[in-house]
């Protein structure tokens, strides 16, 4: 049985890139399992495809490299401290030229000026004040609603500001410690997250929240336009902002999902492209209303529009024309296979494309794309060896459902456990997945799918699970599995497990709180508690009530701690200890419900960690987290037989 160590650690993300004149350059992140950290650093690939792929840059964690007219500036962070902008013109070696308490979030130049993102800390927070540590900072005053968010903790003291920060040329300069810092100034600041700063077609722009934070949801994003007698914000109506880009001084294309009249309706609200003039403050959209699901970064070259479609397990980089009449449709283009997950893309106005992509046999690696010809791959990058998956198709009475199965390596009977994914407005994909290969590699067979309620195939299969938030869902994963077993008689029927994240725990949980057929199971970070959800939770405000609605009855029917007296099946509850999206609560009240209950239950807290622990926790936490789910599946999977349980 190998260890999940070793296919942790040989783990990479490749995204980012950014085209040179002969080369991209991209980020590589690998996990560093001795230091407990990722490295993220800046390599070459040739353009040609022939030559080898080379270290950029010299630091340990370099990201978001950007370069105009001569300067380049990328996001680097030393030792324990946050990331900082470093710069350079004319060939100078790179300098910091920002230091931001808490650090640069995100840059861009506007000529020889750099727009940065950066939190502002209220005095004697955050490590402002020396002498006052966390645990000796003054109370909080909470107001709003909103006031903290999963993996970074409380927002309202430490907002986000656009700063215009000044880069002269340092070909000549003096030692970088004795240049001093260039002087920011600061040009929008909003009292939620402000992202995505744009400086195009003489306009400057950012995302931000469109209200103020209140005791009412309000989830619109929205554009805020920096003008000489300062910031306006966009009215776009009830639409959220997930990208914008700039078509000409004018007119501005945005990414962005109609959040109705309350601007809260966020369920399987699905994203398309739209068209706002600022002249007349008219918007309209451009792609269909409830399918063709839009996002990712949001750009236009030469003419037309590129950026990201999730699109039934795969997430494509399309190409948008625009319509050449008022009330006409966008023409969307897919540019990628259907089996990939795009990470980042670059192009120029020569024509050229690149794009960095997760496929069914890597992790990641670096694409050509040339018109009318196939992908040209410029990487081979070294990872582990990935097992063959085969997609599975089902059918239910909510339609047909697609999903996948990987069957470990020798003639079985193997034992098999159903995955099913969060959200439950996302998706599994094609692309290969560190979690299904842990399972495969200690012998153990994966069925997985994308079920009622999933993102990627319009409004109306993601809004399948409102009010109703386990049943069609719960049909649809088994009747997957089911199609599974069928297909690929390898598979042991007689040992078979059910393990979920987020959305995925919560369907584990009422799974076995209704079907007997599991030998084990794993909640994971799940959404359990509908009623205290809704006051700790950093989505509480909107999230439950929305999909499981307000009505004591018709939620305890949901809750999967209400029906905890139900469940039979041994289970591993899994959580983190900052998780802010599903917090520990919820794990700690289904696992004393399963004790009071008499059904075998073992409970692992992450210190530490937030709701990202699977895919961004620390390197050694993640490797604890695949052994103990390894051995939980060896002690329960093992020499169980179908008789000895309720089928």
């Amino acid at each position: 049985m190998a260890d999940p160590r070793d296919l942790i650690a040989a783990l990479h993300t490749v995204g980012r890139p950014l085209l040179l004149e002969d080369a991209v350059v991209v980020e590589i992140t690998r996990p560093d399992l001795a230091a407990d950290a990722y490295t993220t650093r800046l390599h070459t690939v040739p353009l040609s495809g022939a030559g080898p792929v080379r270290r950029f840059s010299s630091g340990t964690s370099d990201r978001g490299l950007v370069q105009a007219e001569g300067v380049r500036a990328l996001l680097r962070a030393t030792g324990d401290g946050p990331a900082q902008l470093w710069a350079g013109l004319g060939g100078g070696l790179p300098r910091a030229v920002t230091d931001e308490p808490l650090g640069v979030l995100d840059a861009v130049l506007d000529g020889h000026d750099a727009l940065v993102i950066a939190r502002d800390p209220e005095p004697g927070r955050y490590g402002t004040d020396p002498d006052v540590g966390p645990e000796a900072e003054a109370p909080r005053r909470i107001t709003t609603a909103q006031y903290q968010s999963n993996g970074l903790g409380y927002t309202l003291d430490r907002p986000a500001r656009l700063l215009r920060v000044p880069l002269e040329d340092e070909t000549a300069a003096a030692p970088a410690g004795d240049i001093p810092l260039p002087t920011a100034t600061e040009i929008l600041r909003l009292p939620g997250d402000v992202h995505e700063p744009r400086a195009q077609h003489g306009r400057v722009s950012a995302l931000g929240p469109a209200v103020e934070p209140s005791t009412v949801a309000d989830l619109r994003t929205a554009v805020w336009v920096v003008d000489p007698d300062g910031a306006h914000r966009l009215d776009t109506g009830t639409l959220s902002v997930g990208s914008h880009a700039w078509l000409d001084h004018d007119r501005v294309l945005l990414l962005a999902a109609d959040l109705g009249p309350g601007h809260a309706d966020f369920v399987a609200r699905v994203a398309g492209l739209h068209l706002h003039d600022t002249r007349d403050g008219s918007t309209v959209r451009l792609t269909p209303e409830d399918e063709c699901q839009l996002g990712g970064d949001l750009r236009v070259v030469d003419g037309r529009a590129l950026c990201l479609e999730t699109h039934d397990g795969a997430e494509r980089l399309v190409r948008i024309t625009l319509p050449g009449e008022v009330g006409a449709q966008a023409h969307v283009e897919a540019l990628t296979p259907d089996d990939w997950v795009v990470t980042g893309w670059d192009a120029d106005a020569d024509g050229r494309l690149v794009v960095t992509a997760a496929t069914p046999v890597s992790a990641g690696e670096v694409f050509r794309l040339d018109p009318g010809e196939e992908p040209v791959a410029l990487t081979a990058l070294p990872g582990p060896v990935w097992s063959r998956k085969h997609a599975i198709t089902s059918r239910t009475d909510g339609g047909e459902v697609h999903g996948w199965c990987a069957v470990p390596d020798g003639p079985g009977p193997h034992p098999v456990v159903l995955l099913i994914h969060g959200g439950p407005f996302a998706q599994y994909t094609a692309a290969v997945l560190d979690e299904v290969q842990v399972l495969l590699d200690a012998g153990i067979g994966v069925v997985w799918s994308n079920p009622r309620g999933s993102a990627g195939r319009g409004r109306a299969w993601g809004l399948a699970v409102r009010g109703d938030f386990a049943q069609p869902a719960a049909q649809d994963v088994l009747a997957v599995l089911d199609a599974a077993l069928e297909a690929h008689p390898a598979l042991d029927r007689t040992r078979q497990g059910v393990a979920g994240g987020s959305y995925g725990g919560y369907l584990t949980a009422m799974i076995t709180s209704t079907h007997h057929r599991f030998a084990a199971a794993i909640v994971e970070r799940g959404f359990l508690d509908p009623v205290a959800f809704a006051g700790t939770s950093d989505i509480g405000m909107h999230f439950g009530h929305a999909y499981v609605g307000t009505d004591p009855a018709v939620v305890a029917r949901q809750s999967a701690v209400a029906r905890v007296g139900d469940v039979r099946t041994p289970t591993l509850v899994l959580h983190s200890e900052q998780d802010l999206r599903c917090p520990l609560e919820q794990a700690q009240q289904y696992y004393a419900g399963l004790l009071r209950h008499g059904v075998e239950a073992e409970m692992l807290v992450f210190p530490g960690e937030d709701h990202e622990l699977s895919r961004s926790g620390r390197p050694r936490h993640r490797v604890a987290r695949s052994r103990a789910i390894v051995e939980w599946w060896a002690r329960h999977l093992g020499s169980l037989g179908v008789a000895e349980r309720d089928a």
